[in-house]
């Protein structure tokens, strides 16, 4: 089964926004004297960190076995609150993106081949 295009977009820019929020909170820390600034930068470095480590899960074809991600994406809408709009767009892409049929039929294949073999026979000469 070959890798959806909407997947790769995904692992892409997570990877991007991921080391972004990293940075993003850093400045937040740096710059955030009082205790407003350290909030919404450590939620962003997290965030970062959590992106960065599942986009190098999706981004190698084939994926590792995973699912997708959605807690992420909330957290990336979640991110808001460090005034990050890259994320809040990626946060609402990957979730479209994950209820793409095809990025959830490839998941289910990567979980478990057997599983999917047997639920979705292939046509006969395929």
């Amino acid at each position: 089964m070959q890798k959806p295009g909407q997947l790769q977009a995904v692992a892409v820019y997570t990877l991007i926004v991921g080391i972004l929020n990293i940075l993003w909170g850093c400045g937040w820390m740096f710059f955030g004297f009082c205790l407003f600034g350290f909030i919404p930068g450590i939620y962003s470095i997290v965030c970062g960190i959590l992106e960065i480590i599942y986009a190098t899960k999706i981004l190698p074809t084939p994926i590792r076995p995973t699912k997708p991600a959605t807690y992420i994406a909330i957290m990336e809408i979640v991110n808001i609150i460090s005034f990050s709009v890259l994320s809040l767009v990626a946060g609402i892409l990957s979730l479209t993106f994950y209820n793409d049929d095809r990025v959830k039929a490839y998941f289910d294949f990567m979980s478990n081949p057997a599983a999917y073999y047997t639920a979705n026979p292939p046509a006969p000469g395929a």
